[in-house]
């Protein structure tokens, strides 16, 4: 039995924490770190899952409940993938994906089976805010409660594509092709070139326009000319076609007990799982009937009766599949989604109360705001790889654009970007993706099936999509299996 008892709060090799006058130190300390187990070769499983984030870990619990043999197979050192929460100065910081919300079903389900609870992130609610114009040199201070309803119509204005808020496009969020003709039509256009065709019906002032432009690029963390506009259409749907909605869902309430928190309640709840953690698979071969061959880096080979991939979309093309995997799979692969750009906390060395601030691309620093109650501890966005997040002097001289006198104890963070298991933050795809790729990387190829936040319908690039996928896929391979085999 996988994870019961055996949560360690060690250091991950993720991660890295920076203090003043020091250089950068690797690995942060976590929950979910658990203790590795053995492969037996001679073994042959029902299924083997690669990855153990949120999809593999919920694909891995709701198989073993229904008495499939299952290994789990993670290249990292600890569970959780794109999502841990690091454990450091009597705080918890969570230096991947962080925020949910009770109207995503699949993870506030969770949030319920295992009496968990949500805490807001302070700085949201701030009375005033600092944003930055002409190209950084310019800093304003405004009130957040009036711009915002203010910002909120442009977005309205941004996305109204069809004078009912884009409700033809995606009228069913999680049902995102609802609409296909329509969804194909707008997904010709990057979002950069849906703000050329309303830019001057939008009538904004420079403030407006600064955070406008900074809220889009910090939803798809980048250069808009290069994020598909379908997808922030979906976003929009999915925050119920409102932009104070759709902030609350994304940025405004995050699990008290930490993301590793759940990741470890899901994972104890597995029977009949065999967990290997710092273990990289190299090839899926199934060439032969009723059998997986997965042969792993280290050269050994482990057979399995259904394989579940879950990696990250931009890291797929680093496994061979034999034979190869449909077109439009290796297409999307080949090419991939957005990159992202970088999250980090920066810990001030005073408290400055609830604070927010937007800054349009390419500030390195697009969003920040506070995120516990006295205003120590700020949470950082920016695009791309403009932020040196290692280097604290950098980090303090960009948040001194907008705080001036502000000073920074320590940082901490994780290039999810550049780091080889992953090579992406959040899922955002480029202009032609949904309409092209999203159902070909959603369809099965038994015994070979797919699974990831990358891949979701709903609320793709979020925990909440990573369930739905893996959930989805569950039901799949649980449906084959028992067509072709009896449980074992």
């Amino acid at each position: 039995m996988a994870g019961k008892g055996e949560s360690l709060s060690k250091r991950t090799t993720d991660g890295f924490l920076c203090h003043l006058n020091e250089l950068a130190t690797d690995g942060l300390p976590t929950l979910t770190y658990v203790q590795p187990q053995k492969l037996v070769n001679t073994e042959q499983y029902d299924v083997i899952i690669v990855g153990a984030g949120f999809s593999g870990l919920i694909a891995a619990r709701e198989l073993s409940l229904r008495q499939r043999k299952v290994l789990l197979i993670e290249a990292k050192d600890r569970i959780g993938g794109r999502t841990f929460t690091a454990e450091y100065d009597g705080g918890k910081f969570e230096i991947g994906g962080t925020w949910i919300h009770w109207s995503q079903p699949h993870v506030w389900t969770e949030i319920t089976r295992y009496g968990l609870s949500i805490i807001e992130s302070k700085g949201v609610a701030a009375e005033h805010m600092s944003v930055l114009l002409d190209n950084g040199t310019k800093l304003k201070q405004i009130t957040l409660a009036d711009n915002w309803v203010t910002l909120g119509k442009a977005m309205e204005k941004y996305s109204d594509v069809d004078n009912v808020q884009a409700r033809t496009v995606m009228p069913l969020p999680h049902a995102p092709f609802t609409a296909r003709e329509n969804v194909e039509k707008y997904d010709r256009l990057s979002m950069q070139d849906r703000f050329d065709q309303v830019r001057n019906a939008l009538n904004m002032t420079d403030e407006i326009q600064a955070m406008l432009l900074a809220l889009l690029s910090m939803n798809m963390q980048g250069n808009i000319a290069e994020g598909g506009f379908v997808d922030h259409l979906r976003w929009w749907a999915l925050g119920d076609y409102d932009m104070i909605r759709m902030f609350d869902k994304l940025g405004r309430y995050k699990i008290k007990e930490g993301t590793s928190t759940l990741a470890q309640a899901i994972l104890n709840d597995c029977q009949n799982v065999k967990l290997l953690l710092s273990t990289s698979v190299a090839s899926v071969d199934r060439t032969k009937q009723d059998s997986v061959i997965v042969r792993l880096q280290s050269g050994d080979l482990i057979l399995g009766r259904t394989v579940l991939v879950t990696v990250p979309l931009n890291v797929l093309k680093n496994i061979e599949f034999l034979p190869a995997l449909n077109i439009k799979k290796q297409d999307i692969a080949a090419k991939g989604q957005c990159q992202g750009g970088t999250k980090f906390w920066a810990k001030l060395d005073k408290p400055i109360g609830h604070w927010f601030a937007m800054a349009p691309y390419p500030n390195p620093i697009t969003m920040a705001y506070t995120d516990d109650q006295d205003g120590s501890v700020v949470v950082g966005f920016g695009p791309e790889g403009l932020l040196d997040m290692k280097n604290i002097k950098t980090v303090e001289k960009e948040l001194n654009k907008f705080l001036p006198t502000v000073k920074v104890q320590y940082v901490l963070g994780h290039d999810w970007r550049t780091d080889p298991n992953i090579m992406s933050t959040w899922s955002w795809y480029k202009p032609g993706q949904m309409s092209s790729n999203l159902q070909a990387l959603q369809t099965c190829e038994p015994p070979v099936f797919f699974a990831s936040g990358d891949i979701a319908s709903g609320w793709r690039g979020f925990i909440d999509g990573a369930l739905e996928s893996g959930l989805k896929s569950a039901r799949e391979i649980q449906q084959y299996l028992d067509k072709h085999f009896t449980s074992t």
